[in-house]
């Protein structure tokens, strides 16, 4: 019971074109021949944006394509993702291919403020527009900090989300760091959002941060992976991101397991020193997960196969 890792897939070589060489936060789509995998790149000014690249259906560590440029226009200034865009989820909706996002913008008293956006392709991926100038998720009189990174999951005609809620902002040495954790919402058409205000999986400690929750259901339950990590040393240190594990009968009261999440860092290497932003895709009979490794994703993305059966069946 375990994720059997393929290695790094893909990294971005050095380029005068961007700032650094991120594959940040992998979202994968299974298509006809071939998985389209969309992550956030950095131009040259740092700020994030959507690329893609594709690798073999049958064979995910196959790269196919890899096209960095932008495959969405850059945000008007002043609204809600005019300082960068990074995808958090692709949904198919019939022929369009909805991707919800996190948008950026620098603040003065702290770092950055975070929301969610959609965005719509009609080519299969090749490109998105902005659905809307605005977000679809925002601070709100419960919600003070951010509300962003969504999977979003349709059951019929119910929309199912998860995603991350802010908590505030701890210092940690020079720096003011984000603490978060996720919730969920619902909705009928997949972007006006019912919040309940609850957390969702219990932090260990008051500084931890719970990041990115991607769920699966298989024969009757639910099955999250997501990032954690500390607020102290969390950068390629002893409090970086892991990825860890949660299980649910219904989607809304989970189970915290990490020591079932299946996924280690290596003894050297490209994710030797930390795991984040994983992705689960079901291929046919397999399940794939798409996750970055050191630094946040400066050195690529890999891939890994699930094998056995999924954990919480034997609990």
């Amino acid at each position: 019971m375990t994720w059997n890792k393929l290695g790094l897939i893909v990294s971005l070589p050095e380029s005068e074109q961007r700032a650094s060489t991120h594959m940040q936060g992998p979202v994968a789509i299974a298509m006809e021949d071939r998985i389209r995998v969309f992550f956030a790149a950095r131009n040259r000014e740092g700020k994030s944006y959507p690329a893609r690249f594709d690798v073999a259906l049958d064979d995910p560590t196959r790269l196919l394509d890899l096209h960095a440029q932008p495959i969405m226009d850059a945000a008007p200034r002043g609204v809600f993702d005019d300082e960068g865009a990074m995808p958090a989820c692709a949904v198919q909706c019939g022929e369009e291919l909805w991707m919800y996002y996190s948008g950026w913008n620098r603040r003065v008293t702290v770092p950055y403020h975070n929301t969610t956006g959609l965005a719509i392709s009609r080519d299969g991926g090749l490109s998105f527009q902005r659905a809307f100038d605005g977000p679809l998720l925002d601070r709100t009189p419960q919600e003070p900090w951010m509300a962003v990174t969504p999977w979003v999951m349709r059951e019929g005609s119910l929309w199912r989300m998860w995603y991350v809620s802010g908590l505030g902002w701890l210092p940690s040495g020079d720096r003011l760091e984000p603490i978060y954790t996720l919730r969920q919402a619902e909705s009928s058409d997949g972007t006006h959002w019912r919040r309940d205000g609850r957390d969702i999986i219990p932090r260990r400690h008051e500084a931890e941060a719970i990041a990115r929750p991607c769920v699966v259901y298989h024969e009757g339950r639910y099955h999250m992976w997501y990032s954690y990590r500390d607020s102290a040393d969390f950068r390629d240190g002893a409090g970086s991101y892991r990825i860890g594990y949660a299980h649910s009968a219904d989607g809304s009261a989970w189970h915290r397991a990490d020591d079932l999440a299946g996924i280690e860092t290596s003894e050297q290497g490209w994710d030797s020193s930390m795991l984040c932003y994983p992705y689960v895709l079901r291929v046919g009979h397999r399940l794939l997960m798409f996750y970055n490794g050191n630094s946040f994703g400066q050195s690529g993305v890999g891939c890994a196969v699930w094998t056995g059966p999924l954990p919480s069946l034997l609990s």
